[in-house]
Order: C-alpha cells, then sequence, then structure tokens
C-alpha cells in the first residue's frame, strides 16, 4: 500500500514538472505525437485503439484526453504535426521537430572547458527592472550560479553569447564580465567547494537519486520516467566534469536513459 501510495505522489510530481517542461500545451501534443512514433507504437486504423494507447500510458492516462487531442490539432494547423493516410495516430513534421528539439533540454557529454571561472556583475538602474529581470532568467538559462543578487558565476566564457543580450536592451555599461583565473577561490573556499554551495549541487543530486530509485523501481524507463528525468535535466547547469563531486548521480541517471533519449528526441 505503501508503495503505491508514492507512485501516486511521483505521478503527480511528474505531471506538474512536465507542465514546467512544455510550456504551451502545443509542445506537449508533439511530445505525445513523437512519443509514440519512436518508441514504435504500433499504428492501427482505429482512433479508438489510439485513443486506447494513450489512456493506457502510466503518464498520459493523468492527462485529460482532450488536452492531448487540443494540442496536436493546433501542431497540426502551424505544419508541425500531418495526419498519414490510414493511420490513426499523427506524425510529425520537420518543422515540428526543429520546434520541439529547441523545448527539450540536451545531455552535453564533452563540456569542453578551458580551466577559467567567470564572474558576472551587474549595475541595472530601477527604470530598467524588467530588463534586470530578464537578464537573470537568461543568466541562469546559460548556467550560471547566484553568489549575490547581481553577482554570478560560470566555468564558461559567456562574453560572446551575452554580448547580443546586452545591444538588443541597451544595456552596455552595466555588465561587467571578469575572469578569476584557473583554480580560483573565492574567500576560504576551495573551487569545488564554491562550486557546490553556489550551484546547490547537493539538493539536484538527490533529485538525480529520487530519479534513480524509481527507475530501479519501475523496472524500465517509460514516458514518466523520461519526463521526470529531463525535468531534472533541465535545471542541471552541465558543470565540467572535472568540477563535480564524486558523488554526483547526474551521470548515473544518463547512462540509464541515453538509449531512449537518442530514440525519442534524437532529431
Amino acid at each position: 500500500m505503501k508503495r503505491k501510495s508514492k507512485t501516486r505522489k511521483i505521478s503527480r510530481v511528474a505531471l506538474q514538472l512536465a507542465e514546467g517542461l512544455f510550456a504551451h500545451a502545443v509542445d506537449f501534443g508533439l511530445w505525445v505525437t513523437i512519443y509514440f512514433a519512436e518508441m514504435s507504437v504500433p499504428q492501427s486504423q482505429s482512433g479508438q485503439l489510439w485513443r486506447a494507447r494513450v489512456g493506457a500510458d502510466r503518464f498520459l492516462n493523468q492527462v485529460n484526453y482532450e488536452v492531448i487531442k487540443n494540442a496536436i490539432q493546433t501542431a497540426r494547423k502551424r505544419g508541425w504535426v500531418k495526419v498519414v493516410k490510414r493511420r490513426a495516430s499523427p506524425e510529425i513534421t520537420k518543422a515540428g521537430k526543429e520546434r520541439l528539439s529547441a523545448v527539450l533540454p540536451t545531455y552535453d557529454e564533452k563540456r569542453a572547458w578551458d580551466g577559467r571561472m567567470h564572474l558576472v556583475t551587474y549595475d541595472i538602474p530601477e527604470e530598467k527592472k524588467h530588463d534586470r529581470e530578464l537578464l537573470r532568467g537568461y543568466l541562469r538559462r546559460l548556467g550560471c550560479g547566484m553568489l549575490q543578487d547581481s553577482v554570478w558565476m560560470t566555468p564558461y566564457n559567456p562574453i560572446d553569447t551575452l554580448r547580443s543580450f546586452i545591444s538588443e536592451h541597451g544595456l552596455s555599461g552595466t555588465i561587467i564580465i571578469s575572469d578569476i583565473g584557473k583554480d580560483g577561490s573565492v574567500g576560504e573556499e576551495d573551487l569545488h567547494g564554491f562550486i557546490v554551495r553556489v550551484y546547490k549541487l547537493e539538493k539536484l543530486n538527490e533529485r538525480y537519486e529520487e530519479w534513480l530509485e524509481q527507475a530501479d523501481t519501475f523496472g524500465r524507463i517509460d514516458q514518466q520516467l523520461l519526463i521526470f528525468y529531463l525535468s531534472i535535466l533541465r535545471d542541471d547547469p552541465q558543470l565540467p566534469f572535472v568540477l563535480l563531486p564524486n558523488w554526483w548521480k547526474g551521470d548515473i541517471a544518463y547512462n540509464k536513459v541515453r538509449d531512449i533519449l537518442t530514440k525519442v528526441v534524437d532529431f
């Protein structure tokens, strides 16, 4: 009984995370389309059977079928999905794949690093408060960690990436990017301990551990676990491997899901 209760809790959490992963219903519709196609779900000539397969899915049976249907119809109007004769299920188009690939996070297996750390500091006036909030969100997406309210850190040189943002928002002179060198430290902390604290790696690692526990319990990687994993990967700054602690579970989780990810989302 306890196991069933925990599984239902994880299901609810996965559904909430999917809402964050797919900000728009149409993107969720694209995911459903390609997931069933790439996972080799047999095609049928019956719309009822397609709907039955959707309803039988461990994750999708928590979602109102009409939501999925309407999302796919919207995607079809935009040219992201097409209907193929004698097939009940829709088929994603090249444009749809490009749209979906821009939404889903990807795991970087290389993570080339020059060994240097960089600080991003800014002093944006109150009248540009909106741009300041946009910058913070942008820095998070770049994998920067926040030291203080207006001081961020990253192992990857952000100059080229930030240049267009600064120009677009008229923020010249308000943002400073500094190089703190190789094997840098801040205060009395060594770099590795500092990285763990700034990026809150312990909490992120707990999410990976929870995911691994669920994967082992369920015995296979289904759609629910795949979405659960992608929601964690979205928040993973994907730091250079040499900066990650020896207790880090992100690589173990990726190895478990790599083959399925390649099959489903490697366009």
